[in-house]
């Protein structure tokens, strides 16, 4: 579950001593509507406020404030009733590192990074389940081990599956559905044929030979055969010689016959041959008498691809927009 008002915090980075966090369980939307504000009083536009807050006339800060509260209290009634009814605990130290880490730095709009301020801060819920496996629950995270655990229909708390049993709405972390059962994630090494199977941090890379295996992603500088091997995301490619195509590897790359860039499969795509005993022209060896060195000469031959260029990993970098970036990442429950 996601709360539309919570989103409004993914602005920003670093904090600003301008906003003191010091979160509850009865005024975490008061702190999530200070850092909210002031993240769009300091970085957006008032056309950018306006459309945020659903106004169509200036608003202050003050009343920025307001409305986001409002948003808040009606957005997050699950959480409230679960709290009031103990099937959750509010995590105070969460959330309060979550919001610091959240708030626009002074005189800060935008940045380039190289990681996610927000990323380990915001990792986990400030709102923890407390129900146990079979006990009743109203909502998914009502359950202790959410979300590896879930409320079913019959409201009661369940563990979703894990290796060797059906995968139903889905496996628990570390564990990936085929053929319907739930299935241990793959480490370092071990055969694969999407990366859906490989563990975290790890891809499967489908250039390995003799066959596809899962494979750690790579930092900024490290050879690469394919974005998914890249931490960044982005491997930057060679190109086939001769052309303008890019490559990872030689077999991306066309044959081509030797002289020309010729595409050809055999060197009989690029010219006919002659048998070395007789004279005769010949397109594959068969075609010459038998015994007697008797071959099939080809005088271009069809040469394999060749990638020029060294394709390696770019460094991460990430554009911070504090105004309107990364909206809809933070994981409220």
């Amino acid at each position: 579950m996601r709360l539309a008002c919570l989103a409004a915090v993914l602005l920003v980075a670093c904090g600003d001593d301008s906003v003191n966090i010091s979160t509850s369980s009865s005024n975490f939307c008061d702190q999530i509507a200070e850092v909210a504000c002031h993240n769009l009083y300091q970085c957006c536009t008032e056309g950018e406020i306006e459309n945020y807050l659903h106004v169509t006339d200036p608003r202050t800060e003050v009343q920025c404030r307001d409305d986001v509260v409002r948003s808040c209290d009606r957005d997050s009634a699950q959480i409230q009733d679960s709290l009031k009814a103990g099937r959750i605990t509010f995590d105070a130290t969460k959330m309060n590192d979550c919001l610091n880490a959240l708030i626009a730095p002074a005189n800060t709009c935008s940045a380039v990074v190289t990681d996610l301020p927000w990323k380990a801060a915001c990792m986990n819920s400030a709102f923890v389940g407390t129900v146990a496996t079979a006990a009743s629950c109203f909502f998914s995270f009502d359950c202790q081990g959410a979300p590896d655990s879930f409320c079913s229909p019959a409201q009661k708390c369940e563990a979703k599956p894990t290796a060797g049993f059906p995968c139903g709405t889905g496996c628990a972390s570390n564990f990936y559905c085929m053929s319907g059962v739930c299935q241990t994630t793959l480490s370092v090494g071990a055969p694969c044929l999407s990366t859906s199977q490989c563990a975290k941090d790890l891809f499967c890379d489908l250039s390995a030979t003799p066959m596809p295996i899962c494979s750690a992603t790579q930092l900024g500088g490290a050879a690469c055969t394919s974005n998914q091997a890249c931490v960044s995301g982005s491997c930057i490619p060679g190109q086939c010689m001769g052309t303008s195509f890019s490559c990872y590897k030689d077999t991306d790359c066309s044959s081509h016959c030797a002289g020309s860039m010729q595409t050809c499969v055999t060197s009989a795509s690029c010219q006919s041959g002659t048998c070395s005993v007789g004279g005769n022209l010949c397109s594959q060896q068969s075609q010459c008498v038998a015994g007697g060195g008797d071959t099939c000469v080809f005088p271009v031959l069809c040469l394999p691809g060749d990638c020029i260029g060294d394709p390696v990993c770019t460094a991460e970098e990430l554009t911070v927009d504090y105004c309107t970036g990364a909206l809809s990442v933070l994981p409220v429950i």
